[in-house]
């Protein structure tokens, strides 16, 4: 079918979450297309429906559970055969009642970090998981403040930490030894208590002449992104400041982006803060998990998550 004549669907998709961190799956039932594929639970929004009540209505639905609490993820587009689907994800953190199969379908709790043991998956939802199991927090290092502040703080609070986080190592202004020392102490710092190392794009410049290979993947600036610098290395995300380049970022498959800032800092003093509103509005559209970045820290995340945003990507109040 000509994809300019399917009708367009748009579907709520609940990505349940119970206290041990797993998310809630469930298997088509006979009789719907795709039965068999595993899923998030959810369905179609009603024209008087907002995403949010046919989430509830359909939870209560399909498993007898009452969303009490969650947010906006982000939103994809899947062109199936019989249509084009747009697909609103939510993340729900809080529920009432226990599921039960009202529909007779399977389901099951798995982790979203690694492989959920489950085949097959939903078109639409297989490729999403990598990007939906990407840490909630990212560290910014900041060794050209002192070095040995900023490497105590990393220390304590990495070695405190029990969920993966991503550290980007940006340094705009240390150069030639000073950098190299920095680098090596935060790779080693990484690599010991096994968190994700990013490098900063524009710290990657005055870095490379010091190693022989890209040691680990790239954060793009945003005048790399949009640039289109780096596309034979792997890069990861991208730090962007409007819709445009969040598109950009989308565009060039990118598995994140940092967006902000939502607060006024001492670091970009001459940048507006856009505010929650703001960020929220954008983060809806950005097709990909974005990050809140600008006078945050880890006590945030909760807010950020209200409005959208995946996690929190913070540079001195990073904290265990």
């Amino acid at each position: 079918m000509n994809a300019n004549l399917k009708p367009r669907i748009d579907v709520a998709v609940a990505v349940v979450f119970n206290p041990a961190g797993q998310v809630l799956w469930g298997c088509r039932p006979e009789g719907k297309p795709y039965a068999g594929y595993w899923e998030f639970p959810g369905g179609k929004v009603e024209p008087d429906e907002t995403v949010w009540q046919a989430l509830v209505r359909e939870l209560k639905e399909e498993l007898d559970i009452t969303a009490t609490e969650g947010g906006p993820w982000f939103r994809i587009e899947h062109d199936y055969e019989h249509a084009n689907v747009r697909l609103h994800l939510y993340r729900v953190w809080a529920f009432e009642g226990t599921p039960k199969p009202l529909e007779q379908q399977a389901f099951m709790w798995s982790s979203l970090v690694g492989n959920p043991g489950l085949f097959p998956i939903l078109p639409a939802t297989e490729p999403l998981l990598p990007k939906l199991a990407q840490p909630a927090l990212m560290a910014l290092s900041n060794y050209e403040a002192g070095f040995d502040a900023c490497a105590n703080r990393l220390e304590q609070a990495l070695r405190r930490m029990e969920s993966r986080v991503y550290v980007q190592f940006r340094e705009k202004n240390l150069k030639g030894e000073a950098l190299l020392r920095a680098f090596e102490h935060c790779n080693a710092l990484c690599q010991k208590t096994g968190q994700a190392m990013l490098l900063n794009s524009s710290t990657w410049l005055h870095l490379q002449g010091h190693l022989e290979e890209l040691p680990c993947p790239l954060h793009l600036t945003e005048a790399h992104l949009l640039s289109g610098q780096f596309k034979e290395l792997l890069c990861v995300g991208a730090s962007v400041h409007n819709t445009s380049s969040l598109a950009v970022a989308f565009e060039r498959g990118l598995d994140y982006a940092v967006l902000g800032a939502v607060k006024e800092t001492a670091s970009h003093p001459e940048r507006a803060a856009i505010g929650w509103k703001k960020f929220h509005d954008m983060a809806l559209e950005a097709r990909l998990p974005v990050y809140a970045i600008g006078g945050l820290g880890n006590a945030d995340l909760h807010e950020a998550r209200l409005h959208g945003a995946h996690g929190v990507a913070m540079l001195s109040r990073f904290r265990a």
